[in-house]
């Protein structure tokens, strides 16, 4: 495990005397997921558990009794396959019988929905403060996003549009390294891979680090907590999944430099008279259409100096993750680039970390650089065409 900067001490709850268990703010352990997450033991083990049980309490109907499970479901457990207990029960049998939660974090073979094995071999404890963890946070809070399903009793789920088959394998690779290997639907729209992991596990976790959940334009938010307080190595592959998604290289016919890209909406942000005075913009607008099929009007902001106001509104996480490249001797500054109008009425600015300057640029390219193999030579090759490197 990478160690953090900041000195988070490990937590201590107690469960009964006797029985202790430590979770790091960075984990995810089997014993903090939802009481009714449904676990595969592996061989024999749940078996064993309860015939200890029984003998500990003398017969099946008392260990039902103490243990708040029916005869039916011990004997089920005992006589019938899957080898399936919720964690709920689980926790319920581990102190009964005085075992530490803890020893069970190698021997649970799947985290299964109804016929689906959601996660099989979860790595627990789930451990984020990994390259794969802060890579899998640098792809959520760009070109992912958990979000709330309505139609599943508010469940929280993870998706993930990516639009190569690159992006598509480093994100399933990653999410495999960190929870074991995980459950995808895909669906492809327009060249646009989406990837959707019903397991609530994921993203919970997740959320527990500071990975935002919603939309994440309009709830303008800053960079996970993990990543902020994390180390040097956390933060270059932060930024390395952020720009793979959401930055560019750029400057082909003059000096290379390099852009993040971040959208806010703005409607909060706005007096009635600042609203006034957007709204008599709109036919100047250029309409746009996405191959999503999604349309949207957009102007620049060099047209619009006089609205000054437009020029001081900054994503919160860009101004976050402005202060991470500086943090490794990389300058750059955020400029505003463009006012946008969604379908829906929403006005939204787009702003860009710009990394300019030659000897920031090659920082950029010696400590962080990208990920993804068109990105990285196209730097590359802009780098060598100006004798760079």
């Amino acid at each position: 495990m990478i160690k953090l900067y900041n000195t988070l001490s490990r937590k201590k709850e107690v469960f009964r005397p006797g029985i202790n268990e430590g979770a790091l703010p960075w984990e995810m352990n089997w014993y903090q997921l939802r009481n009714n997450e449904i676990l595969g033991l592996k061989g024999n083990l749940l078996r064993e558990l309860i015939n200890l049980g029984i003998k500990r309490a003398g017969n099946l109907n008392q260990l039902s009794k103490s243990i708040k499970m029916s005869n039916g479901q011990l004997w089920f457990s005992l006589n019938k396959p899957p080898k399936l207990v919720s964690v709920k029960k689980l926790k319920r049998l581990a102190f009964y019988l005085g075992i530490k939660y803890d020893y069970f974090n190698n021997k649970i073979s799947e985290i299964r929905k109804g016929k689906i094995v959601s996660i099989k071999n979860p790595k627990f404890p789930i451990d984020l403060a990994t390259k794969e963890g802060a890579t899998i946070l640098g792809n959520i809070v760009s070109d992912g996003c958990i979000y709330i399903d309505k139609k599943a009793r508010n469940v929280m789920r993870t998706k993930y549009a990516a639009g190569t088959r690159e992006e598509l394998k480093n994100f399933i690779n990653n999410i495999n390294k960190v929870f074991g290997e995980v459950h995808f639907q895909k669906e492809e729209i327009r060249n646009i891979i989406y990837l959707k992991i019903g397991s609530s596990v994921i993203a919970e976790s997740l959320c527990k680090v500071g990975a935002p959940v919603g939309n994440k334009s309009e709830l303008d938010c800053g960079v996970p907590w993990l990543i902020k307080q994390g180390s040097e190595e956390l933060k270059v592959a932060y930024l390395r999944a952020a720009f793979d998604d959401e930055g560019c290289p750029a400057g082909g016919s003059g000096f290379p430099y390099l852009t993040l890209t971040r959208i806010i909406h703005i409607n909060n942000y706005l007096t009635l008279t600042q609203k006034k005075s957007l709204n008599n913009l709109e036919k100047s607008m250029v309409k746009r259409k996405f191959p999503s099929g999604y349309e949207m009007k957009s102007i620049g902001l060099t047209k619009l100096k006089q609205l000054s106001f437009l020029f001081k509104i900054k994503p919160k996480i860009l101004e976050k993750e402005s202060e991470m490249p500086t943090s490794l001797g990389i300058g750059n500054r955020i400029r505003n680039d463009k006012l946008s109008l969604t379908k829906e009425g929403k006005y939204s600015i787009s702003s860009e970390l710009r990394i300019y300057k030659k000897a920031d640029v090659l920082n950029f390219y010696k400590k962080i650089n990208f990920g993804l193999i068109r990105k990285k030579g196209k730097l590359e090759k802009f780098l060598i065409n100006r004798n760079w490197i």
